[in-house]
């Protein structure tokens, strides 16, 4: 093999290949980032400081199974017309704790409407006389299920 004595270089890397590989490692960081803070629970306007959760369907349709679930145990007999409707107040109290933080369980009737809760406040207001009334003057347990139903699936 003859050589003629002339030294050749190794080729140099264009000034691009560095950029390139820096602008992949910030759209990386920044896909990983856009993750993290895309699948966080993110804080409900409504109440202050309250995280809202994570999916809002699930809860929805577990209530709603909740609800038909009170509205056939009173319809077999396991439950009686009062305790139907107590049982119907608090799923739908507790329903509202969970969706947005206000702890519903044990507000009264003003309270609900103060807190700008009307389709709730309503619904409360039907089981009243249910949770209330002498056994004689039992309202129907399926017309407060539908209350309660409408409630829990109207709610956005």
């Amino acid at each position: 093999m003859p050589t003629d004595g002339t030294f050749y270089a190794p080729v140099g890397y264009s000034a691009w290949w560095p950029l390139a590989g820096a602008a992949i490692l910030v759209l990386c960081l920044g896909w990983c980032a856009w993750i993290w803070i895309s699948t966080r629970a993110q804080p409900s306007a409504d109440v202050p400081g309250f995280i809202a959760p994570r999916n809002a369907e699930t809860v929805r349709r577990k209530y709603l199974m909740l609800i038909s679930s009170i509205e056939q145990r009173h319809s077999t007999g396991a439950l009686t017309g009062r305790a139907a409707h107590l049982e119907l107040s608090l799923a739908v109290r507790t329903f509202v704790h969970e969706m947005t933080g206000v702890k519903a369980q044990r507000m009264t009737l003003k309270q609900l409407r103060d807190h700008q809760l009307p389709l709730v406040a309503d619904a409360v207001e039907q089981f009243y006389p249910g949770e209330f009334a002498a056994y004689s003057e039992q309202p129907s347990v399926a017309a407060s299920a539908q209350a309660a139903g409408s409630v829990v699936s109207s709610w956005r």
